[in-house]
C-alpha cells in the first residue's frame, strides 16, 4: 500500500497546474467570530492610545466598544469588516497633522515589544491601512486622558471606569475587562516580548473563555488565567470571589515542591501542626484520593509567576484551592504512610512560630564569614565589615528580602563605583515603544577594598529588591553565585483596578544588566546550582550554605597549596642560587690561584729556566 501512496503523491505533484490562477484562496477572506473580536479588541486599544480625539477623552470609549462589537457582528469577511471600520473612524473626526511627532526610531528606543504590522495586513482594505498609518503618524501627544506615569516612570492607567455599569452576565460586557487588560500589556508591559505564549495568541485563546464564563466565579477565574499568561510574578488578581475561593485554605506548616515531591519545609503554627502530627520533611502524596503533584499541575494555570521556580514555590497557596471541608491527606514519613483528615485554616488564624533568629553575621568556618542580609541594615555595615574584613571569604545570604544594606556593603567590596543596572520605561508619546532611560551605580572609589572572595546565596525567594541587590553585589571583583533560579521579577510595580474590586498589578519598568541582558524571568543565574533535597530537609541541613562553605574551604586549601608550592619553589630557587654562588666562588678562587701561579712564574729569572732547575 505504501508504494502506491507514494506513487499517487508523485503523480499529484507532477500535474501541470499552470492553468490555476495565482490568487488567494477563497477562505482567506473569511472572518471567524473569534478573529473579528480579536481585531475589534486590538483596534479599540490602538485608537484608545493613538487617536487624538479618543486619547484626549472625547468619547466614552467603553460604551463605544460595546457598540462596535454589536455593529460588526454581521460582517463575515475581512473586506466588509475593514470597510466598516474605516468609515467608523472617518466619522469620529479628522486627525490633525502632528508637527511634534517623531516618526523614526530614536537611538535610545527599545523596540522588542513594538509591533503595529497588523494594521497593514493585506487582507484589510487599502483605506483601512491608510487610515491606521495616518493615525500612527499623527498620534496623540501631550497629557493623555487614559495613561500616566508613576514616579519611577512605570505605566499607570487613569480615568478608567471602575464605576462603569459593568454587567458581567452579558457576554459582550465580559470582553471589556479582557480587552482593557490585554491592551495594558500590549502597549505598556516592559517584558511582553518574554511571555511564553505570543500575546496575540493569548487574546485569541481567551475570547471564547470569556464569552463562556457564565458564572461570576468562572468570569473571575478567566480573568486570573489571563493575568497568569503575562508570566510576571508582579501580576496577580485580587477579587472578593477569588479571595474566598482559592487562597483561604492553609495548613499550619509550609510546604514546597522539592525533587518532584510536596514536602513540608517549615512549621508555621507549632500547636496546630502538632495537633495534626505534621513535621518538617513529611511528604504529601495525595489529597482526597488525587495525586498532590497532579493537583499542582492542574492549578498551575491559576498561578502567576515569572518562571517555573516561583510557580512551584506558590504551591503552598494553591494546592488546597477550592477545598472547603477538611481534606483526606496521605502523608509519607521515612517510608511509612498514613492518611488523615487535616484541618485547613485562614492564614490570619495561624500564629507564626519563630524558630529563633540567627546571628546577623558570624564566622562559619576558618577564614569564612557569613552575613544574613535579611537582617543586616545599612547601619550595621561598618561594624560587620570591620569584623569580617580579615576573612578570605564572605558569604552574603540573599535568600530572603534584603533590608537595603547592599549599597553600603558594595562600597567595601568594590575598588570603584560601577554601573550595575539600566532601565526601560514606556514612551507615552509612542505607545508600545520604550526608552532606555537611567542607570544605577554601586560601590565607590576605595583603594582599601575587600581583597577576598564573595559568595552570594540565592534561591526562588530572591525576588525584586533582593535580585536588584544581587546585581549590585555581583560587580565586586571576585564573586560566585550559589543556589537555584531566582524569581526573575524585578522593577517598579504598576498597580491598578481593571474594574471595581478587580485589583491587579504588573511589572512597570524594565531592568537589565549594563550589557542589555534581562533579569526578568531568567533571574540571577547561579554559577554553582544547588537545589534542596528531601533528605536535606529531613536532616535539617542548609544545603546551599553548606555548599558555599565547602567551596570556600576548597578554595582556601587550593590557595594554601599554591602558596606552599610557591614557597617550595622559592626555597629551591634560593638553594639553586646558593649553589650557583658557591660554584662561582670556587671558580673565582681557582682563577685567583691560577693568576697567582702565573705571576710567580713570571717573577722567576730566565736563566733559572734555562738551567732546568725546575
Amino acid at each position: 500500500m505504501r508504494p502506491f501512496v507514494l506513487l499517487l503523491l508523485a503523480l499529484c505533484l507532477s500535474v501541470n497546474t499552470s492553468f490555476a490562477p495565482i490568487t488567494a484562496h477563497s477562505d482567506e477572506n473569511q472572518l471567524s467570530e473569534v478573529d473579528r473580536l480579536f481585531y475589534v479588541g486590538k483596534i479599540w486599544g490602538f485608537l484608545k492610545y493613538y487617536h487624538p480625539l479618543v486619547a484626549k477623552g472625547s468619547y466614552n470609549w467603553d460604551e463605544k466598544l460595546q457598540s462596535i462589537i454589536e455593529k460588526t457582528a454581521k460582517y463575515q469577511t475581512y473586506s466588509e469588516f475593514s470597510d466598516y471600520i474605516s468609515k467608523w473612524i472617518y466619522y469620529m473626526g479628522q486627525v490633525p497633522p502632528c508637527t511634534s511627532c517623531k516618526n523614526v526610531n530614536q537611538e535610545n528606543h527599545f523596540l522588542k515589544n513594538f509591533d503595529l504590522s497588523w494594521t497593514q495586513d493585506r487582507r484589510f482594505s487599502d483605506e483601512f491601512r491608510k487610515t491606521f498609518k495616518n493615525i500612527e503618524r499623527n498620534r496623540f501627544q501631550g497629557n493623555h486622558f487614559y495613561i500616566s506615569q508613576g514616579k519611577a516612570g512605570q505605566f499607570e492607567p487613569k480615568n478608567e471606569g471602575p464605576d462603569y455599569n459593568f454587567l458581567w452576565k452579558e457576554p459582550n460586557q465580559r470582553l471589556l475587562p479582557l480587552f482593557r487588560y490585554w491592551n495594558y500589556v500590549e502597549y505598556f508591559h516592559p517584558h511582553k516580548h518574554l511571555t511564553d505564549q505570543d500575546w496575540d495568541d493569548v487574546l485569541k485563546e481567551m475570547i471564547p473563555k470569556f464569552l463562556q464564563a457564565d458564572t461570576k466565579l468562572a468570569f473571575h477565574l478567566a480573568m486570573l488565567e489571563l493575568i497568569v499568561k503575562t508570566d510576571d510574578s508582579h501580576a496577580g488578581l485580587s477579587t472578593p470571589e477569588l479571595d474566598q475561593m482559592p487562597y483561604n485554605n492553609y495548613l499550619p506548616a509550609k510546604f514546597d515542591l522539592i525533587e518532584n515531591h510536596v514536602v513540608f519545609t517549615e512549621i508555621i503554627d507549632r500547636s496546630k501542626a502538632q495537633a495534626s502530627d505534621l513535621q518538617v520533611g513529611d511528604v504529601i502524596k495525595s489529597i482526597n484520593g488525587r495525586s498532590a503533584i497532579g493537583i499542582h499541575k492542574t492549578n498551575k494555570k491559576y498561578i502567576w509567576g515569572s518562571n517555573e521556580a516561583i510557580k512551584d514555590r506558590m504551591i503552598y497557596h494553591t494546592l488546597f484551592m477550592g477545598i472547603q471541608e477538611s481534606p483526606q491527606v496521605t502523608i509519607e514519613r521515612n517510608g511509612a504512610t498514613r492518611t488523615a483528615n487535616l484541618n485547613l485554616y485562614k492564614y490570619s488564624d495561624l500564629s507564626y512560630s519563630s524558630s529563633g533568629s540567627k546571628e546577623k553575621w558570624s564566622i562559619v568556618a576558618d577564614s569564612v564569614g557569613y552575613a544574613d542580609l535579611s537582617q543586616v541594615t545599612s547601619g550595621d555595615v561598618d561594624q560587620m565589615m570591620q569584623e569580617l574584613n580579615d576573612q578570605q571569604f564572605i558569604i552574603l545570604d540573599l535568600r530572603k528580602n534584603s533590608r537595603g544594606a547592599y549599597r553600603a556593603i558594595s562600597k567595601y567590596l568594590n575598588p570603584s563605583d560601577t554601573v550595575f543596572a539600566k532601565f526601560t520605561k514606556p514612551d507615552l508619546s509612542y505607545p508600545g515603544k520604550f526608552l532606555w532611560e537611567g542607570e544605577q551605580q554601586c560601590g565607590s572609589q576605595n583603594a582599601d577594598y575587600f581583597k577576598g572572595n564573595v559568595i552570594l546565596l540565592v534561591d526562588d525567594e530572591t525576588q525584586n529588591n533582593t535580585e536588584f541587590a544581587a546585581m549590585c553585589l555581583q560587580t565586586a571583583p571576585d564573586v560566585t553565585v550559589v543556589g537555584s533560579q531566582t524569581a526573575g521579577t524585578i522593577g517598579n510595580v504598576s498597580k491598578f483596578a481593571i474594574l471595581d474590586r478587580l485589583y491587579t498589578s504588573m511589572t512597570g519598568i524594565g531592568v537589565y544588566y549594563p550589557d542589555g541582558s534581562n533579569v526578568q524571568r531568567k533571574g540571577i543565574v547561579p554559577d554553582v546550582t544547588v537545589e534542596p533535597t528531601v533528605e536535606g530537609i529531613r536532616s535539617g541541613k542548609d544545603e546551599v550554605l553548606d555548599k558555599a562553605i565547602e567551596i570556600a574551604k576548597e578554595e582556601i586549601e587550593r590557595l594554601k597549596e599554591i602558596a606552599r608550592l610557591l614557597e617550595l619553589a622559592r626555597k629551591r630557587r634560593l638553594d639553586s642560587l646558593a649553589r650557583l654562588d658557591s660554584l662561582r666562588m670556587l671558580d673565582s678562587l681557582r682563577m685567583d690561584s691560577l693568576r697567582m701561579d702565573t705571576l710567580q712564574m713570571e717573577a722567576l729569572p730566565m736563566d733559572s729556566l734555562d738551567r732546568g732547575d725546575y
